[in-house]
């Protein structure tokens, strides 16, 4: 992930609360996805997600987006994706919002969790196939966006689900993608 991309979490933040209808959709959608349970969001950000939906803790390399979310009350663990301070099978989910198309390597990120992980792995981010206007501009504001992080999700030969959900923003429509990799089969 490059920290250089998430230097204005103020910024990054605002967007959520000018576009709380969808804000709130997406929500709805990771907390489907996540069920109930105990659960860490890798790549926090400013805790919009795991924080909202009461992650036990919220890992997030940025010291920006931490000081900025300090003062909402989650907890934050400083640390890189692709090295991960969590035992083997020390947590029952693992939940990536937008942020494993930010990591440097989403296929050793993914490896990382699913050694950390009990249960399933969410990820939610949007749909490179579907989305691609959207995220030509998401590009031009974030240089380290890689909508190649999907073929990482992919080949990590897993028992998974996936979901989609879609939205208007403006004239363009936008469809999220929604995988969750279940660590052993059958379970859920």
């Amino acid at each position: 992930m490059s920290v250089k991309d998430f230097l204005e979490p103020e910024k990054y933040d605002l967007w959520y609360d000018e576009h709380k209808s969808i804000y709130k959709k997406e929500l709805k959608f990771i907390k489907k996805l996540l069920g109930n349970g105990d659960f860490i969001e890798i790549g926090a950000g400013t805790g919009r997600f795991g924080g909202e939906l009461s992650a036990i803790a919220l890992i997030e390399l940025s010291d920006k987006m931490i000081k900025f979310s300090l003062n909402k009350g989650y907890e934050y663990v400083k640390a890189d994706a692709v090295h991960l301070p969590l035992r083997k099978e020390s947590v029952k989910s693992i939940l990536f919002a937008f942020s494993l198309s930010f990591i440097r390597d989403p296929a050793r990120a993914l490896k990382e969790a699913f050694d950390a992980v009990k249960n399933k792995i969410v990820i939610v981010d949007l749909d490179p196939r579907k989305s691609k206007n959207y995220i030509n501009d998401l590009k031009s504001n974030y240089r380290s966006y890689n909508s190649y992080f999907i073929k990482s999700v992919k080949k990590f030969d897993k028992k998974m689900k996936i979901y989609n959900l879609s939205f208007k923003l403006g004239s363009q429509k936008i469809i999220l993608i929604g995988f969750i990799i279940f660590k052993e089969q059958g379970r859920k």
